[in-house]
């Protein structure tokens, strides 16, 4: 069996795998089917999870699991715990997605042509993370991403053109995406 550094196995969705995953969405779908069921402030979620993570690294046998496999386990827990009606209101979603801007300077400096494979890696990203069918994506490192790209140690107007213009990029690349949230750091 391939173990991976977070012991989880690696989630598939469609036809792409994703190895780290954080809890974090799965304890929002939990709170949201909650609140749908009436459990307004309903703390289980934490806990919940962190049993289902812990069955993923001790105990689940295959290397990976689909998104619908993890949100059956998640509903046979909620039932078998007699939260029947918190399970009837899970809904299936993908998890965030994250890119990070710093990451992909760093791959553009190496590369050559800066910003030219900068926008060609991120619009690429930006692609994958919608194909997913993911709710959210998030960037980060968006400021230190500019300074590097520029090769600047201090904000210059250089930089807050290229930080203009890739947020345009962003914003047009997802803009046909209504179901998609982007929030940029």
């Amino acid at each position: 069996m391939i173990s991976l550094a977070s012991g989880l196995p690696v989630l598939q969705i469609g036809d792409r795998g994703v190895s780290h995953y954080s809890s974090e969405w799965l304890e929002t779908s939990i709170r949201s089917a909650a609140a749908e069921a009436g459990h307004e402030k309903w703390w289980f979620a934490t806990d919940i999870v962190r049993s289902l993570f812990l069955y993923l690294r001790d105990r689940f046998q295959d290397t990976v699991i689909t998104v619908n496999q993890l949100f059956e386990k998640l509903r046979l827990t909620l039932t078998a715990l007699g939260f029947q009606d918190i399970a009837t209101h899970l809904h299936d979603q993908v998890p965030p997605c994250r890119i990070s801007l710093m990451q992909l300077a760093a791959e553009a400096e190496t590369n050559g042509f800066y910003e030219f494979y900068f926008f060609r890696r991120l619009g690429e990203s930006l692609d994958d993370a919608v194909a997913t069918g993911t709710h959210l994506i998030t960037t980060n490192g968006l400021r230190r991403a500019m300074r590097r790209l520029c090769g600047a140690k201090r904000w210059s107007p250089s930089c807050e053109r290229l930080y203009q213009d890739t947020l345009t990029f962003i914003r047009n690349r997802t803009a046909a995406h209504h179901a998609v949230r982007v929030q940029i750091a």
